[in-house]
């Protein structure tokens, strides 16, 4: 499996070494700089569900909560550092300027609303911390609509894992392969709205 292949043996070892804690802390680390894919440590902690080694519900949770944990960290350092911070350390951080631009456009845009839904898709959710950080969001928001996003994205690969069992890696990346959809639907939905939105406001006037 192309997207789980690499270092999936030490993410499964890992997990059935440490449990619980080992979950939250991979996807602490996937939620920064370092390449840890939330697919194959969410899918294979579902495999282990299936397997009855663990529970559903406590392994979303972990995930959840290690991943808003890595995303505060990353949310930290840029509201620490400011816009100057990501202009002179940003490509350590594997940051772009059209990706970075786009994200802070986003936030700018949407607010709040952004680092919740963004937590639903792999890259977006890599590139929220910044912007947020650089406005000094309120960390107390922060922390929560990170959270409250990352639940269904961490129980979705779970669940995926759990059903497929034995299959889960190709079940997982199945999912992984559709985030791309579901983030062209989201995108699509978000420009209808505020069209509709702003084609129903001069009628109301």
């Amino acid at each position: 499996m192309s997207f789980v292949e690499p270092g999936v043996e030490l993410i499964e070892q890992f997990i059935v070494a440490i449990g619980y804690p080992g979950v939250a802390m991979l996807m602490a680390l996937d939620a920064t700089i370092l390449p840890v894919p939330s697919a194959a440590v969410m899918g294979f902690a579902g495999y282990a569900c299936y397997t009855g080694d663990m529970n559903i519900a406590i392994v979303t949770l972990a995930g959840a909560a290690g991943s808003t944990a890595g995303s505060m960290l990353m949310y930290a350092l840029t509201r620490w550092g400011g816009r100057p911070f990501l202009d002179r350390y940003g490509h350590y951080l594997g940051l772009k300027g059209d990706g970075l631009s786009r994200a802070e456009a986003w936030f700018e845009r949407y607010g709040d609303t952004a680092v919740l839904i963004s937590q639903f898709f792999p890259v977006v959710r890599d590139l929220i911390p910044f912007p947020a950080g650089v406005a000094r969001m309120d960390v107390r928001r922060y922390a929560l609509y990170s959270f409250l996003g990352s639940v269904p994205f961490c129980g979705l690969l779970a669940a995926a894992g759990l059903m497929a069992g034995p299959a889960w890696q190709e079940a997982v990346e199945l999912v992984d392969r559709y985030d791309l959809v579901l983030v062209a639907v989201f995108c699509a939905g978000l420009v209808a709205y505020y069209a509709a939105m702003k084609w129903k406001a001069p009628r109301q006037a």
